[in-house]
């Protein structure tokens, strides 16, 4: 908060940014250059970014790329959870039933002919054949260390970069319990100093995005996808997904 205290109303959101680095003069600077706002930096072409060599040192400038990726992620997550939402707010159309028929129930009682229980198909037990099926269904996430290309979640397969399935299998592993962010970042991102909770969130947000594009837009998937990940304030992160429902190896 010291940090915002020194800036002017232009440059407020570019602190509340808490990039490393990010110093009230480099904010002024920014200011200046006609970057004052988060939405102008994300606008920035590569070039644009490039320029600012003048005005900022070079890892200020790749911290402020990938924050601003990590802005856009983010804000195309919110974009697609309100489409959900929007179209699972309409109306469905109303079903008429057809309308009953009477039937002289009376008479055909009479015309029934009694059947021994020896005559009847004899029928398979379902539940014997169902067992394998039910306890594959209950998988809802697969991971596999010797395939840290890709995830299995409710049956479906999608690609993951390195440190997402690094982050899966760290929340795996504890699974329905709490694991600190700083034990996160430290496993993750080791000895990198500008390793910040942020780079934590944009996975997150990466991998519900990644699930979200191969999950059938028909089904009402959008709170499994969100619930994934459980977020406990002032302590860290969990994989809110129970045992019996993790595959992991």
């Amino acid at each position: 908060e010291r940090l915002i205290e020194g800036i002017e109303e232009e440059g407020l959101s570019l602190a509340r940014l808490y990039i490393l680095g990010l110093s009230r003069d480099y904010i002024r600077r920014l200011v200046r250059a006609g970057y004052g706002d988060v939405e102008n930096l994300k606008k920035a072409s590569e070039e644009e970014l490039v320029k600012l060599v003048r005005l900022l040192p070079g890892r200020l400038i790749k911290g402020i790329q990938r924050r601003m990726d990590e802005e856009r992620v983010i804000q195309e997550v919110k974009k697609q959870k309100l489409i959900v939402e929007a179209k699972n707010c309409e109306p469905e159309p109303a079903i008429l039933s057809s309308p009953l028929k009477t039937t002289n129930t009376t008479s055909t009682s009479h015309n029934l002919q009694p059947v021994s229980a020896s005559s009847l198909p004899k029928t398979e037990n379902p539940n014997s054949n169902l067992n394998t099926k039910n306890q594959k269904l209950k998988i809802v996430l697969e991971i596999s260390q010797h395939r840290p290309d890709r995830i299995i979640f409710m049956g479906k397969e999608f690609k993951v970069t390195t440190i997402g399935f690094s982050l899966l299998y760290l929340l795996a592993e504890h699974r329905e319990k709490v694991v600190s962010y700083e034990e996160i970042l430290k496993d993750l991102w080791k000895g990198e100093k500008d390793a910040i909770y942020t780079r934590i969130n944009y996975h997150i947000c990466k991998i519900r995005k990644d699930i979200s594009k191969i999950m059938d837009k028909k089904e009402d998937n959008t709170k499994k996808i969100e619930n994934i990940f459980k977020a406990i304030p002032g302590r860290g992160l969990m994989l809110n997904i129970k045992e019996e429902e993790l595959e992991i190896n």
